[in-house]
């Protein structure tokens, strides 16, 4: 008996502890300043002293604040603890707090100092951060396996297959594309970026300014494929289809139009469904109504951008992906199955320069299934081969469209170029900064250079380097790199954090149609109309204010997006649905190009992530956890055996709800 209470009192004191951990994680500051860190009016004092002090400084906080978080803490872990959690969901729930708390402790510094000082900085600062991840690190895992045991509770509540109405989708659908016409109303005739508007001129050859970015440039060059040409057509034609009509407006209202409507048929198919495979009424009801009163897809579904539509191919790339692991692979062999596939490849890779990669990766994913490798080959493979061959290596060219220029693909090791250069400037050698200045502009380094966007440097690359010339720069990046590693990892961790830090806030939308690419050419130009130009500063206000409605800003953070995924992968991992992997690759890879794009925490760059997982999260909870006796699931499967492929059947009396 004295053994039990002594466990108890030792178990009371643990929690307790990991309490003040937790709370003190979530109030202490990072600030880096003197006074925190390394106050000279400190130094006659011991180290001990000075140490205490410091602690002082960083966690304190009010005493009512931190007293119920400690409290909160506390009834989070006592809860946790109850759950009884096996060993597979403590190291899954353990992976996703780690990661998770160390890219916030570190987004928190670069958004706070544009480095990692408040991190790695003196031996205080060390301990402080640390403090902070591993109390957050706690936080974060508790309620990553409290999300876990819910998906298992919700998805026990899965049911039989339910028919599928295509009537009663197009009406759900329609009611959806409802919810969203105010906005189309309010902004019309939709929204954009420069880019779109450039696509525009290309499309009907009037010269722009950004055609200095190829390496190919000439008289008869009119375009380049640094944005995709299928989109740049696409646009031209809905652009001339509106002068044809006496204004551009027209042209683009109609784009916009069907493209919201498009995208509600999409997104309220996903849910029907994952209905039509047995998702509960209440979760797919529960669905449409988000899908019909989230902000972000009807804002980007009225936006005339290579992004929307990229963004929306994804989306039913997912779906078909999602239909393919669950049958095992059992639906290539329906040929309706692989031309829905065939076309939605060609629809990725048309919308977006990378599509292709998507496609390349994603088909040799889909080779593991044997018995269906030569109709997945064909479905997804051949598509990326015909692309590049004859897209790409034919049709371009005697086009006259140019190709986009090299400044594209190594935008971060220009980034890290000029971090280096401008954190180092004594430490470059002569034939370094020779063999710079033939590809930048080095002398406007210290203007340019924004550790959040690339744009400003790659846009001084020399499009006529020759390849002596390329070879220097590289030598001179690689001997950079040798001497100065922690300014390339820096500048690579400023342009891709905000992607993954959730406190970081960006304008949600676009909130007019940008004409600054053709103001040379007013024909092109969609004037501002007067409504909007009156309410778009309090339309951008209020934009700003729903980032901050409490307990939903995270819906609305591009940081937060990546992390969902994350948890879907774990899941899948934890729950030994390795099928589920598949339908997460669209999503995988786009995480992968925030790594590497142009601009840090974009929406546009996210989009992929935000249209799927509302019909991820509902392919998960459309999965119960395997029984106690399911020691061994299948590796490549995530339904029966037996089953066939269901995307669709004529409806019946058990139909999906209305929104």
């Amino acid at each position: 008996m004295s053994k039990l209470k002594g466990r108890r009192v030792w178990g009371a004191a643990l929690l307790a502890l990991l309490s003040i951990l937790i709370a003190a994680s979530l109030t202490c500051t990072m600030s880096i300043a003197p006074y925190y860190a390394g106050d000279e009016a400190l130094a006659g004092y011991g180290g001990l002293y000075r140490f205490f002090i410091y602690c002082l400084r960083s966690f304190r906080a009010d005493v009512g604040v931190s007293s119920c978080l400690a409290l909160g803490a506390g009834a989070l872990l006592y809860a946790v603890c109850r759950l009884r959690p096996n060993l597979r969901e403590l190291v899954t729930s353990g992976v996703f707090g780690a990661l998770f708390s160390f890219m916030q402790v570190l987004g928190r510094s670069y958004a706070e100092n544009q480095n990692w000082n408040a991190v790695f900085g003196t031996r205080f600062v060390l301990f402080r951060a640390f403090v902070i991840f591993l109390g957050q690190g706690l936080l974060s895992a508790c309620l990553a396996l409290l999300a876990f045991r819910l998906v298992d509770r919700v998805g026990e509540q899965t049911l039989a297959p339910a028919p599928f109405s295509w009537k009663r989708l197009l009406t759900v659908a329609g009611l959806v594309a409802l919810c969203w016409l105010p906005y189309y109303l309010l902004f019309f005739p939709g929204l954009n970026n420069p880019d779109t508007s450039m696509q525009i001129a290309w499309a009907l050859h009037y010269p722009t300014d950004w055609l200095k970015y190829s390496p190919v440039r000439g008289e008869n060059v009119y375009a380049t494929n640094h944005h995709p040409y299928f989109t740049t057509l696409l646009f031209g034609l809905f652009a001339q289809f509106g002068l044809a009509l006496g204004n551009i407006s027209y042209g683009v209202a109609a784009y916009n139009l069907l493209q919201l409507f498009a995208t509600a048929l999409a997104m309220a198919g996903s849910w029907f469904y994952l209905r039509h495979l047995g998702l509960s009424e209440k979760a797919t009801r529960a669905g449409l109504v988000f899908t019909a009163l989230f902000p972000l897809f009807p804002l980007y579904a009225i936006t005339m951008l290579k992004d929307s539509l990229f963004s929306l191919a994804c989306l039913t790339l997912t779906v078909l992906l999602f239909e393919l692991a669950r049958t095992r692979g059992a639906c290539l062999k329906q040929n309706r199955f692989c031309v829905l596939l065939f076309c939605n490849a060609w629809l990725v890779m048309f919308s977006k320069n990378q599509g292709v990669y998507f496609i390349v990766l994603i088909g040799l994913a889909c080779l593991a299934y044997k018995g269906v490798r030569g109709r997945a080959a064909v479905s997804l493979l051949l598509p990326a081969a015909l692309f590049q061959v004859v897209w790409t290596g034919i049709l371009l060219p005697m086009w006259n469209v140019a190709p986009g220029g090299k400044q594209e693909t190594l935008g971060l090791l220009f980034q890290q170029t000029a971090r280096c250069v401008l954190t180092y400037p004594d430490d470059v050698s002569q034939e370094e900064e020779d063999a710079i200045r033939a590809i930048l502009d080095y002398d406007r380094f210290g203007v340019l250079y924004d550790p959040m966007q690339s744009d400003n440097i790659k846009f001084t690359f020399n499009q006529d380097a020759t390849d002596e010339e390329m070879s220097a720069y590289y030598k001179a990046w690689l001997q950079m790199l040798r001497r100065h590693p922690d300014a390339y990892v820096q500048a690579l961790i400023s342009n891709v954090y905000a992607g993954f830090y959730v406190q970081h806030e960006t304008p949600l939308s676009y909130t007019h149609y940008d004409n600054r690419e053709v103001m040379a050419y007013p024909e092109l130009c969609v004037p501002l109309p007067a409504r909007l130009e009156r309410w778009e500063t309090p339309i951008m206000l209020a934009l700003r204010g729903v980032q901050h409605i409490p307990g939903m800003g995270l819906l609305f953070s591009i940081g937060f997006f990546p992390w969902v995924i994350l948890f879907f992968f774990l899941d899948a991992l934890r729950r030994k649905r390795y099928g589920l992997l598949l339908p997460l690759l669209p999503c995988i890879l786009s995480i992968a190009v925030l790594l590497v794009s142009p601009v840090s925490g974009s929406y546009r760059y996210a989009m992929p992530l935000t249209y799927a997982i509302p019909f991820l999260l509902g392919g998960c909870l459309l999965l119960p956890a395997p029984k106690a006796d399911d020691a061994d699931p299948p590796v490549l499967g995530i339904g029966n055996a037996d089953e066939t492929p269901t995307l669709g059947t004529d409806g019946g009396a058990d139909e999906p709800p209305t929104p």
